[in-house]
């Protein structure tokens, strides 16, 4: 069992809010963003992220958590 990771919310930083992001496996970029959820997954899918996490930007600033 691996070990849980904290997202670094940098991450998110400059990503539209209320929008979804993909983020890789490894929790270390982003891969893809959408308007919908399902759209961040067929991108990250699309670009060879088979188990991408997904997450939606916050609509503001505020505690991040997963």
């Amino acid at each position: 069992m691996s070990a849980m990771k904290t997202l670094d919310e940098e991450l998110l930083s400059g990503l539209a809010p209320g929008t979804w992001a993909a983020i890789s496996s490894d929790q270390e970029s982003v891969i893809a963003t959408g308007q919908t959820m399902e759209e961040a997954l067929e991108a990250a899918q699309h670009s060879g992220e088979q188990e991408p996490f997904i997450i939606r930007v916050p609509l503001e600033e505020s505690a991040l958590i997963l």
